[in-house]
């Protein structure tokens, strides 16, 4: 992979794995402050290392909106050059709290030397101007080393965020009707959902929040991966481990799954509950799909190699 110049990767509040994984494949030193409501100390934090460090290229993780407007500022005193790495969430009405932190900034990434999204239908997302400047860069799932698999038992696993976009409950609620054999580990904070614990039961188990370590154990000794979003436009860090495990996947279908899964994944209807139980034991009795894993492990890092070379270019 070639080698780029001096980049700093900045997040605020939450970090992501994506960022995690982007700012190691390119070599990118990565800057993470949590801030306070209004991002003052997050603020302040990012002036400070940006005037030490001096940057050639600075990346940001969006959401959230006011640090695209503080680097677009400082780009204009320390001249470095500016990559948006947007998410789904910056450009698309989730919750009152994206109309109020990330809409009134969408305007600005027609200002960023590069606009990065993580597959073609987000273009559509994106006013013209940022258009021009789009780069599709996919999770780079191949940067994630496996753990040593040591099966014990048979067991599924949801990687859930519980955002309203997932078909957790839907997924529960078929589960509940297979056999007790099956067993369902759902990771994540549940409280967020909390109402979905009525589920709980002897084959569907809320881990709760999971260190790093613990939760990439439970993802290397399981028998698959179950995940899914109800929105167009949006993969899932999820499936991409599914990959870099060569996990069976069961995801459901969005234009946007199918064209960047490849044929990796079992599709499931998330409105039909027959379509999800067959997808849940189609993973319990398949094998990965090595040649579409192969296509996709060059899809990617075609991608991030091309984002690393055009950075150089800038």
């Amino acid at each position: 992979m070639p080698k780029t110049k001096s980049i700093v990767f900045i997040a605020w509040k939450r970090l992501s794995r994506r960022t995690e994984l982007l700012s190691e494949a390119l070599g990118a030193k990565l800057l993470f402050f949590q801030g306070n409501f209004l991002y003052l100390s997050a603020a302040i934090a990012t002036i400070k290392k940006i005037a030490k460090i001096k940057p050639h290229a600075v990346l940001v993780q969006l959401p959230q909106g006011p640090l695209l407007l503080l680097t677009l500022i400082l780009k204009n005193f320390y001249g470095f050059r500016l990559i948006a790495d947007v998410h789904t969430g910056f450009l698309m009405k989730w919750e009152w709290k994206s109309l109020l932190l990330n809409l009134p900034f969408k305007s600005l990434l027609k200002y960023c030397d590069v606009v990065v999204i993580h597959n073609e239908k987000m273009r559509n997302l994106l006013h013209d101007s940022a258009n021009k400047k789009a780069m599709i860069v996919y999770d780079p799932w191949f940067m994630i080393k496996p753990l040593p698999q040591n099966f014990k038992e048979k067991y599924i696993v949801f990687p859930a965020s519980y955002h309203p976009d997932e078909p957790l409950e839907e997924v529960l609620g078929a589960v509940k009707e297979l056999s007790p054999d099956v067993k369902l580990l759902v990771t994540g904070d549940w409280r967020r959902r909390s109402y979905l614990k009525k589920f709980e039961s002897k084959n569907i188990l809320f881990t709760g929040f999971l260190s790093k370590e613990k939760f990439e154990s439970l993802i290397a000794n399981s028998s698959g991966i179950i995940t899914g979003t109800k929105e167009e436009f949006t993969t899932l860090m999820s499936a991409w481990e599914a990959v870099a495990y060569t996990k069976p996947l069961a995801v459901n279908v969005t234009q946007t799954i199918r064209e960047c899964y490849d044929s990796y994944p079992v599709f499931y209807d998330w409105k039909d509950k027959k379509s999800i139980t067959k997808a849940i034991q189609d993973v319990l009795s398949s094998s990965p799909k090595e040649f579409s894993r192969k296509n996709l492990m060059r899809m990617t890092i075609k991608s991030v190699n091309n984002i690393i070379e055009y950075i150089n270019t800038l």
